[in-house]
Parts: C-alpha cells; sequence; structure tokens
C-alpha cells in the first residue's frame, strides 16, 4: 500500500490539552473521518505529539494518559462492573440498587466514566460522549468521542489533531510503553485491567485501521504481531526502542506477508519488519548510518527471500527514487 505523509493533517494523542473546549457533536467528527477514512501520515507519535509542553522524547509522561482502567467504571450515581471490549464494543453490567444488575452495550456507554493512568501513576476521570461506526472499508469499528476531567473539574476533550481539532478514538485491548530512546520503548503488553484508547492519526489507530486488527485474526493468523510491526513500522522506529526516525514528506509503500495490504509500487526495497522494529533494512536504499542499530541491523540482504517463514518477517516496506548509496558513515562525516 502507498503511504503519502500529509504533515498538515498529522494527528494524534489522548492529551491533557491545555486550550478549553468542547466535544465536536458526534456528526462533526464522523464527517472529519469520512473525508479522508485512509489518510496515513508519516508522523513519528504512537498516540501523540507534544503532550501539554513535554514530548515523548523527553520522558515527560505526567500529562499523558498512558492507559486506561475497565473498572472502575459508572453511569451516573451507578457503577458498571465486569466491563469488557469485544472487538471495539463495550460490554459491561449497570447495576442498580438491592443488586439488579442491566447488561450494557454498544451506545449505552455514552456517558459511561473510566479511570485514564497517566505516565507518572496519576489517575484522571474520562467519559465517552458520542461513538458511531467507522466509515467504510471500516464500519466493524466503533469510534468514540472522549472527555476528560481537569484539575479544575471542567470537562475537555481528550483527543486533538495537531491544529486542536477534536478526533475520535477507537478502543484497544492492552498498554503500550510510550518511552523513547529506551529498552522497551513503543513495546506492548496485555493487561486484562487495562486497555488503551487510541486517538486517530496515531500509529496505534492508523494500523487498526489499515486491517491489522490486533484482536482478531486473519485466516486463522492471529493479528497483533501484525498491528505491532505496523506502529514500528510507520513511526521508523527501526531499532525498536520507541524513537522514531521518521521524516515528514517521505513516502513509503507497504504490504505484509497475508495480503492485507498489497504491493502496488515498484520502488526500491527498504526494510523488513517485526514487533521489534526493522528486522533488517537494506542500507542502500536512504542513509540509515546515523541509527544507533547500524551495524547490527543493515543488511546487503535484506528483503530477499521474505517468504520464508524462519526469518519471522511481518511486514516489509519500500521507498521511491535512486539508490542513495549508504556505506555506514558517521553522522558528520
Amino acid at each position: 500500500m502507498r503511504f503519502d505523509p500529509t504533515p498538515s493533517l498529522l494527528v494524534g494523542a489522548l492529551m491533557l490539552s491545555a486550550c478549553a473546549g468542547s466535544t465536536l457533536p458526534e456528526e462533526e467528527a464522523e464527517l472529519a473521518v469520512l473525508a479522508n477514512p485512509l489518510a496515513a501520515e508519516n508522523g513519528g507519535d504512537l498516540n501523540g505529539g507534544d503532550l501539554n509542553g513535554g514530548d515523548l522524547n523527553s520522558g515527560d509522561l505526567s500529562n499523558f494518559i498512558t492507559s486506561v482502567s475497565y473498572n472502575p467504571a459508572r453511569k451516573g450515581s451507578a457503577p458498571v462492573e465486569l466491563v469488557s471490549l469485544q472487538g471495539t464494543t463495550f460490554y459491561g453490567y449497570l447495576k442498580y440498587d438491592h443488586d439488579d444488575y442491566e447488561i450494557i452495550r454498544d451506545r449505552d456507554f455514552i456517558g459511561v466514566e473510566f479511570q485514564g493512568n497517566l505516565g507518572t501513576g496519576g489517575t484522571v476521570r474520562m467519559r465517552i460522549t458520542g461513538m458511531n461506526a467507522a466509515p467504510a472499508p471500516n464500519t466493524d469499528l466503533k469510534l468514540y468521542s472522549l472527555e476528560y476531567r481537569d484539575a479544575t473539574n471542567l470537562w475537555k476533550p481528550a483527543c486533538r489533531d495537531a491544529k486542536g481539532t477534536v478526533v475520535q478514538a477507537i478502543p484497544v485491548p492492552g498498554v503500550w510503553n510510550y518511552q523513547q530512546d529506551v529498552p522497551g520503548g513503543g513495546s506492548k503488553y496485555s493487561d486484562p485491567e487495562r486497555f488503551t484508547f487510541a486517538c486517530l492519526g496515531g500509529a496505534i489507530a492508523k494500523c487498526t485501521l489499515w486491517g491489522y486488527r490486533p484482536w482478531a485474526s486473519y485466516n486463522g493468523t492471529p493479528l497483533e504481531s501484525y498491528h505491532q510491526a505496523c506502529t514500528r513500522l510507520v513511526r521508523a522506529d527501526y531499532c525498536g526502542t520507541g524513537k522514531a526516525f521518521t521524516v515528514a514528506g517521505n513516502r513509503i509503500n507497504f504490504y505484509d506477508t497475508l495480503g492485507i495490504q498489497q504491493d502496488t509500487e515498484a520502488w526500491n526495497f527498504e526494510a523488513a519488519w517485526d514487533v521489534n522494529g526493522a528486522r533488517c533494512f537494506y542500507a542502500l536504499n536512504r542513509t540509515h548510518s546515523e541509527l544507533p542499530c547500524f551495524s547490527s541491523r543493515q543488511d546487503l540482504l535484506c528483503g530477499l527471500n521474505l517468504g520464508s517463514s524462519s526469518l519471522g518477517v511481518l511486514l516489509r516496506n519500500e521507498t521511491p527514487g535512486t539508490l542513495g548509496i549508504d556505506p555506514g558513515k558517521t553522522a558528520g562525516n
């Protein structure tokens, strides 16, 4: 699949925004997605960019919602128990007085409040204010409008793009390590008690929209590892440390071993990917010599015999243009 970056459309994060504002009406948010439902920007963020004054490169996660707890959850004064996700649909039991329960699902979760978990261990209240199906070809996915409650007890939109426009989110099981340039950075962890609200425009949401449903299988093959490999690829996280090396304006053509995304361009091979980043990259394609993992991951044979299951390759990508010789020079030479 060809991947054309549009820097002006970079969208991102579950941010604790310093700007006040109210959530766009649900129908307006849906129209924003309909305008370009599979837009693929060459963005460098897992689930957001600048985080209220501190981005992930600084390691400041104090104002960043890194995960959401299934429980405790409430709707009004009533607790919602045993909350779970099936695909992107929430299920739970709304508890009334005298131990009476009602099963709720889907749009019943509009108004439900969750606990958002901050990077430093603090918490913040979040609530669902709207829900709609994603546009084709992703009508099986539900998109959610979200708000968080700030320190002054005002409710504000949880997901905004780089221009401040409110966007929706996709609930995805599991949690990610949002640190960059550290061992384990960018990795995903399974957690039965927490999930991620992936704001549209971040790598987690993009890869879900591109067909890699991490909770699903394709022709009997689980897609969770393909989704994780995709989050590495889309951010150019070659070394698998959470640090993005993407450059706005770079174009890529990426495809997988399953046929969900197919090779549509006769471009130059760049890299083969798995859940830990670039399994290898072809260093004669474009300059990778500045990467700390250059010597361990560059391989002039990278891209050959990708059909071999022993390689463990999940995704691969190409870039356009002529080959740029990169003998492995050091930065500044």
